[in-house]
């Protein structure tokens, strides 16, 4: 192939890095220097996610400069390291947004352990033994034993080892938010982290790409996925651009807070009935948004101590039992007011959604409210009109 025709070749490639190397300055820039929209002292973590993102961008722009200057190859060293170094940073900084206490200094240090590990390990490789170039699988054949080679393909499965355990680490994460949401929050609404959970399938594909582009050496597919992961790390940013807004209902869980030792009961002597005939008749259940903690604080209870005994006693975590007495009521209103649409009884028994309503509604009796309203309002009319 002539020189001009390698050239042609290789420009869709050099385009598609440089377009990349702008585009990740420039959302870098944007993670540094736009300002928190509210001052709290809580936004820290979430600031230090940020921080994370952007190191991992202009690390990512820094590549493509470098590497839209150099020839492809199989699992090139720089290519291992820089994944490595993705993969830990766009993990980490999902993982600290729903949950900050795991994420500290000596977490950060064990979880970048590998990474500069199988760095120092090739590093001191190189000062014994040449660079070996792979820029074929026959190049990779015959060279597959040698020592250089082994290390870079174990460092590939090292990757690999590590996208495989950010995805389970942060479902589990994920999965313990929405336990502990359930028992904080009636509203399904203010459990789900969809922004959240969203960005980190999009790191997790990329991840997982990353895997097959270390094994290409063809200039457009190689410039195919460069313009394809601009386009998911543009998303990434901006959800993590509009996290403040989402954190503003988070943040009451993230940071509970317990009323003083001294003014709580024990729970031994507290009442559970008397507690439970506090909630019914102030309504607290029908009040759009409540939480666990506004219930506690006009029950005049600790949180933990009106967890817990929610848990003895009905069996069942803050979002099941608030939910529960909402259906108890609708079905009452129905009863009573069978003229009322599903639309006004989902608004008067606090749900911010009908379709949340209906959902909760088949949950608690097996029907849909409109199932359920033909099926006992209907013939309770009739009964009454005989």
């Amino acid at each position: 192939m002539s020189p001009r025709n390698v050239n042609r070749l290789f420009a869709p490639m050099q385009l598609s890095f440089l377009i990349l190397l702008v585009a990740l300055l420039l959302l870098a820039l944007l993670m540094f220097a736009l300002p928190l929209p509210e001052k709290d002292s809580r936004l820290h973590g979430y600031m230090l996610s940020r921080w994370f993102l952007a190191v991992s961008y202009i690390a990512l722009a820094v590549y493509c400069y470098f590497k839209s200057r150099i020839p492809l190859e199989l699992v090139s060293p720089v290519f291992l390291f820089m994944a490595n170094l993705q993969a830990n940073l766009l993990a980490l900084s999902h993982v600290n947004l729903i949950n900050p206490r795991l994420v500290n200094r000596r977490f950060v240090l064990l979880h970048f352990l590998p990474l500069i590990t199988f760095a120092l390990a090739y590093a001191l490789l190189r000062l014994f033994s040449p660079h070996v170039p792979l820029g074929s699988y026959s190049a990779l054949c015959r060279n597959i034993l040698q020592p250089e080679v082994i290390l870079r393909l174990l460092w590939m499965m090292a990757y690999i080892a590590a996208v495989v355990y950010y995805i389970t680490m942060f479902a589990r994460e994920e999965k313990r938010w929405k336990q502990h949401a359930s028992d904080f929050y009636a509203d399904d609404s203010m459990i789900d982290i969809f922004p959240i959970h969203n960005s980190f399938v999009l790191i997790s594909f990329i991840g997982l790409t990353t895997f097959v582009v270390s094994l290409n050496v063809l200039p457009l597919l190689s410039a195919v996925c460069n313009i394809s992961f601009l386009v998911l790390y543009i998303i990434v940013g901006l959800i993590f651009l509009r996290y403040p807004y989402l954190f503003t209902r988070m943040k009451q869980m993230l940071y509970q807070t317990d009323f003083p030792q001294a003014a709580q009961q024990t729970v031994d002597n507290l009442k559970w009935e008397k507690i439970r005939t506090f909630i019914l008749d102030t309504r607290l259940f029908c009040r759009r948004g409540v939480t666990m903690e506004q219930v506690a604080r006009e029950a005049g209870v600790s949180r933990t101590a009106l967890s817990t005994l929610i848990n003895k006693q009905e069996g069942v975590n803050f979002n099941t039992f608030i939910n529960r007495l909402r259906i108890q009521e609708a079905q009452r209103l129905m009863r009573e007011q069978p003229d009322l649409t599903m639309q006004e009884i989902s608004d008067r028994i606090g749900y911010s959604e009908q379709s949340n309503f209906s959902r909760h509604f088949k949950a608690v009796s097996s029907y849909t409210p409109q199932q359920w309203h033909a099926k006992y309002c209907l013939s309770f009319d009739s009964r009454n009109a005989l």
